[in-house]
């Protein structure tokens, strides 16, 4: 049934982050996602929570403000919207449950997520990664991974790897969407269509030296790649899905590739600009895979995009942005960055004041989370991983796999015979 409206209850026992006043049922309209002005959605939204950010850090807002995904209708070909912002970060409670903390947008509600916690899934589960609008997380008694929708409701269990993964810890995984993939205009244009996707895991084989299986949405199998590499250890909470492949920090300052299509690994060097930068991040902004990197005075921040070598050499690093920190984060010299994803911004913590704030190339606070401390939000840990809302698919035209019904029936449909392909 189609509406402008569509009202979702919240499961009491895990509530999205939101007001007093929100808690329990919230309504989610049609234009949550895509960034529409309204004068009576500001209650929780932007215009409500200005005091969390220092005067002088702007916050958008204004009515009279240009619409970021609006389409001008008197120009002769309509302009492609820019990539969605941050939506929110998933974390952690103590407890090990998953939870979410939506940002406060420029003008409409927060874009919370009915279930933050994946209630409906058959076992609890850990959040691993985040894509393009998909979850993916890991099944805490079974070590199954599911791949989850939470705007759409659209959750699948994968088919067990064929590899252990180490259960006792949080693995390496990336949710890398196809490079010749549609997730892009879907992610741009919120267009109700299939993605491929891959479900990459680096994982341990020994002192130094680790592995890769893969899952495809193609062949509906897992793959272990005949690559490996020696990163020392890799950072497994740093994965970012960009352009095709699956990057991760490690230890010993090197950005780790892998290309599920291929099959092949390879160790980057960070760009030049973080010798005197040496505080640094990983992420994605603009569907590139970039770099934000800043002082330990944190007097300037910087953003900078890959460029892959189509010939395989080494990767040029492009200037995306900076600002000037000394004068824009003087209130706030403890800020760590956070990983990136979707539009240009930079996503930073800051500890002392329990403040995630996002900031543009002007280095203006455009969105923030909390304070965290209180009752409104809880305990909480700090293993942020960016989420961005779309309605992304999770599964093709042919049903394929085995996909959890809202209503909790798990209904199993064809499942194609395992790829023979090799890497």
């Amino acid at each position: 049934m189609e509406s402008d409206e569509e009202w979702v209850v919240l499961c009491p026992d895990n509530p999205a982050d939101s007001s007093d006043d929100d808690r329990g049922v919230l309504a989610l309209p049609a234009s949550c996602f895509s960034s529409t002005s309204s004068e009576d959605e500001d209650e929780d939204g932007g215009g409500g929570d200005d005091d969390d950010v220092d005067d002088d850090e702007e916050i958008g807002g204004g009515e009279d403000e240009e619409d970021p995904y609006g389409v001008d209708e008197d120009d002769d070909q309509p302009r492609r919207p820019p990539p969605r912002p941050i939506s929110g970060m998933f974390h952690h409670t103590p407890s090990g449950s998953p939870a979410y903390f939506a940002f406060d947008p420029l003008r409409t509600a927060k874009q919370l997520i009915p279930d933050p916690a994946f209630a409906v899934l058959p076992e609890p589960a850990t959040v691993l990664a985040s894509s393009c609008g998909l979850v993916c997380l890991r099944g805490d008694a079974t070590g199954f991974y599911y791949v989850a929708n939470p705007v759409t409701f659209q959750r699948v269990r994968l088919p067990y790897p064929t590899r252990d993964h180490a259960r006792d810890a949080a693995p390496a995984a990336v949710i890398a969407f196809d490079s010749d993939s549609p997730s892009l205009d879907a992610f741009h244009h919120d267009a109700f269509r299939f993605s491929h996707y891959h479900v990459v895991v680096a994982y341990q084989v020994a002192d130094g030296v680790c592995a890769f299986e893969t899952f495809s949405s193609r062949t509906w199998d897992w793959r272990v790649a005949g690559d490996v590499c020696a990163p020392e250890t890799v950072v497994a909470a740093s994965g970012v899905g960009a352009l095709g492949r699956a990057f991760w920090r490690t230890t010993i300052g090197h950005i780790l590739c892998f290309d599920p299509c291929s099959g092949s690994a390879d160790l980057i060097p960070a760009p030049e600009e973080v010798e005197s930068r040496p505080l640094w991040e990983i992420g994605e902004m603009e569907g590139s895979f970039c770099v934000t990197c800043m002082d330990e005075g944190v007097t300037e921040v910087a953003a900078l995009y890959m460029v892959p070598d189509p010939r395989g050499g080494e990767p040029a690093w492009v200037w995306a942005g900076q600002f000037d920190g000394e004068n824009m984060l003087r209130q706030h010299e403890e800020m760590q960055l956070l990983r990136s994803q979707g539009a240009a911004e930079v996503v930073m913590w800051d500890p002392r004041e329990e403040l995630v704030i996002a900031m543009d190339f002007d280095g203006k606070a455009t969105r923030t989370i909390g304070p965290l401390h209180g009752a409104k939000y809880g305990k909480y840990h700090t293993d942020f991983i960016p989420y961005v809302n779309s309605r992304t698919e999770i599964y093709n035209s042919d049903d394929v796999g085995s996909v959890f019904k809202t209503n909790d029936e798990a209904v199993t449909f064809r499942v194609p015979q395992p790829s023979v392909e090799a890497y």
